[in-house]
């Protein structure tokens, strides 16, 4: 894995990149509100295969989705009595899944969320015997979508991000070092999913993204950073085995209004979204964007979108989206461009409501906040 570059050189290939890929199309940015009700939370947001926008709410067991790449939604509806975890979409069959693989099953979507069925499933434990019935299990709730695999020996794959709590999902302050992010995979079209190795401890709450060379890149929520910083890592076989942990350089959690147990106060972290955009759109190249608050080490406010041109070593990209106070989000691109990003918000208390904001790359780089 190489190392930083010069951060002052970088940034001016980061630049020109970010000029090339704004050229086309006028900038975009729309929002509107989805979901109302502090119930409401969550989010989790996919572009089906035929261009369909689906939003999710309550760990996707909500769904508004939308015909017309996000302008209007279809009122909400359930997709199961019991669904929950986070969404994918097999780009080998168009279906769309969303699986819950702490308690063994998935609701699929052959025809683009207008109905769903409950499927069982088998999960697979990782080597520490953690995921699997009868073990530690691994949660994809509260953590982004997952992705299917473009590149590579392992193309066609579905992988997710996923996290393990022992014993058995504790969040409890104390258990934070044993807690750690990991990714679930499967080969036989979400029937079957194997636990992967951890992620650094003390992250919750992952996303990753393909790059173009085939590699992935991981993103974690840290509830152990005293600097704020946001985890990243990588993996070059497919998801299994996870390396070069390290911080990153422009990423920052948020902290929280409360006192920590243990006399210190690191940042407590948020879920976050993450997309590569379609390399058709970039010339070939991969364009990383990334969503979370951006209030380093305060509370949950300001919902920005970050921009990242060199495979997710630097962000010198942002654009603020929501000046108030936002927490959780997801992020899904169409194949026309369009980006969509699903968060959470409030107006007069924080997670009062959803919403979804439409915008494009030439939004994103047109300027820096």
């Amino acid at each position: 894995m190489r190392s930083f570059p010069a951060v002052a050189s970088l940034a001016v290939v980061a630049l020109l990149a970010a000029a090339e890929v704004c050229r086309a199309g006028e900038p975009l940015l729309e929002v509107q509100d989805l979901y109302e009700g502090a119930g409401n939370r969550i989010p989790n947001v996919v572009v089906a295969a035929d261009g369909s926008v689906l939003a999710f709410a309550r760990s996707g067991r909500l769904l508004r989705r939308s015909a017309d790449r996000g302008k209007t939604f279809e009122p909400a509806r359930e997709v199961g009595h019991d669904a929950g975890g986070s969404a994918i979409v097999d780009w080998n069959t168009g279906d769309v899944m969303v699986v819950e693989s702490k308690r063994g099953f998935l609701w699929r979507s052959r025809d683009h969320g207008k109905s769903w069925q409950r499927e069982e499933i088998v999960v697979k434990p990782n080597p520490m015997g953690h995921g699997g019935a009868g073990n530690v299990p691994v949660q994809t709730t509260c953590s982004e979508s997952g992705v299917t695999l473009q590149f590579g020996k392992h193309k066609g794959r579905l992988i997710m991000p996923a996290r393990v709590q022992p014993p058995m999902g504790n969040n409890d302050q104390e258990w934070w070092p044993y807690n750690y992010n990991t990714a679930i995979y499967s080969d036989d079209g979400g029937k079957t999913w194997q636990t992967s190795g951890p992620v650094q401890s003390g992250t919750g709450e992952g996303t990753l993204a393909e790059l173009s060379t085939g590699s992935i890149y991981y993103n974690s929520r840290s509830h152990m950073s005293v600097d704020h910083r946001r985890q990243i890592a990588w993996s070059h076989n497919g998801g299994q085995m996870w390396v070069d942990w390290q911080v990153t350089t422009d990423l920052f959690e948020i902290g929280e209004p409360f006192y920590f147990k243990y006399g210190t106060k690191p940042s407590y972290g948020c879920n976050a979204g993450l997309i590569r955009m379609p390399l058709e759109l970039t010339g070939g190249k991969d364009v990383l964007l990334f969503s979370a608050p951006d209030n380093p080490g305060k509370s949950r406010r300001r919902m920005t979108v970050f921009a990242s041109f060199d495979q997710g070593y630097t962000w010198p990209v942002k654009r603020l989206v929501h000046e108030g106070m936002s927490a959780y989000s997801s992020l899904a691109a169409g194949s026309d461009g369009t980006v969509y990003l699903l968060f959470e918000r409030g107006e007069e208390k924080l997670y009062d409501r959803m919403a979804l904001a439409r915008f494009n790359l030439a939004w994103v780089t047109q300027g820096r906040d």
